[in-house]
């Protein structure tokens, strides 16, 4: 997997989820314009224009579009209009059109590829029925179908390198976006471990380590060989081990803050109650002192009166 990890090569990468606004693809490389259902009625003529010139050149220009259009044109020499081809034929032509973006990632022409992908997908999901409608007259190709395993496996496919687009691009978010969307299907051992690894690069820069070890520590378990997905774990490694003492090390800190906060508590209780102790056997030994010493007086108080008494009788 040498470079595969930076690059869609083959149809056996893997990537994310397409925009819900994106239009179906047709055999000219150029999406018809379209204004999503409901919203037509609350728009000036301008804004169903910009919409549907933003459907159709997303982030690129009218003379990129154009020059995307024209280069799709040539590596996808078709004589059949889409409606008319038949289901094999349009799985060919979307895997086909898949591989015109792998070819635009290749040039570095990442925009190119992103719509490109974006368009297999929506045409994946939307386009296989077109032509056909279901028993109330609705056509087919407007409605979400449940999808075969073999659009399943482009999709993901095109979702995989969707991340690898992004990450060219810096849209670290989008990466995850679609690397995620891409893990989320049952895909293949060296595709997982592609969308892992954009995954894992895509958190790393936005500086989420703890997710971006655990995504390229199970990147290398599914591709133990690989030697790019080694160097990042290693870097990544290196900083979430560092991270884990740190944060060992605060706690080791708080604790023994606690620690201190509930001696010194302890103590300070200690000597109130050793106080208080004190001042009670005070008290106690005083009121002990007390009680002898009036027991005493009232001793001599009765001996006096007796002595007077017997003295008053026998009269001395």
């Amino acid at each position: 997997m040498v470079d595969a990890m930076e690059a869609p090569m083959s149809t056996e990468d893997d990537l994310s989820p397409p925009s819900s606004t994106s239009a179906p693809v047709s055999v000219t490389g150029s999406p018809p314009n379209m204004v999503p259902a409901g919203q037509g009625s609350d728009m000036t003529k301008e804004e169903v224009r910009e919409q549907a010139k933003q459907a159709v050149l997303g982030r690129l220009t009218k003379e990129e579009e154009e020059e995307r259009s024209t280069r799709n044109k040539e590596m996808l020499p078709s004589e059949k209009n889409l409606g008319h081809m038949t289901l094999e034929e349009k799985f060919d032509f979307a895997r086909r059109y898949k591989e015109a973006g792998n070819v635009f990632f290749k040039e570095n022409k990442y925009e190119f590829a992103l719509k490109n992908y974006t368009e297999t997908i929506t045409y994946l999901r939307h386009g296989l029925r077109m032509g056909q409608t279901n028993s109330e007259g609705v056509p087919l190709g407007a409605m979400r179908q449940e999808l075969d395993p073999e659009s399943k496996e482009i999709i993901a496919s095109c979702q995989s390198n969707m991340a690898a687009c992004a990450l060219k691009l810096g849209r670290m978010e989008d990466v995850v976006k679609h690397a995620s969307a891409a893990l989320d299907q049952d895909i293949k051992e060296g595709a997982k471990a592609r969308a892992l690894f954009r995954r894992s690069k895509a958190y790393h820069a936005m500086g989420k380590v703890e997710e971006a070890h655990a995504d390229v520590a199970e990147a290398a378990r599914e591709a133990p060989g690989d030697k790019v997905v080694q160097q990042h774990l290693q870097v990544v490694g290196r900083e979430f081990r560092e991270l884990k003492k740190k944060e060992r090390e605060a706690a080791r800190t708080l604790w023994q803050g606690k620690l201190k906060q509930e001696e010194g508590a302890d103590t300070t209780e200690e000597k109130k109650t050793k106080e208080g102790k004190g001042r009670g056997q005070g008290e106690d030994e005083a009121a002990e002192t007390g009680q002898s010493q009036g027991g005493f007086l009232n001793l001599g108080f009765v001996w006096r009166a007796i002595r007077g008494l017997f003295a008053g009788i026998f009269g001395g």
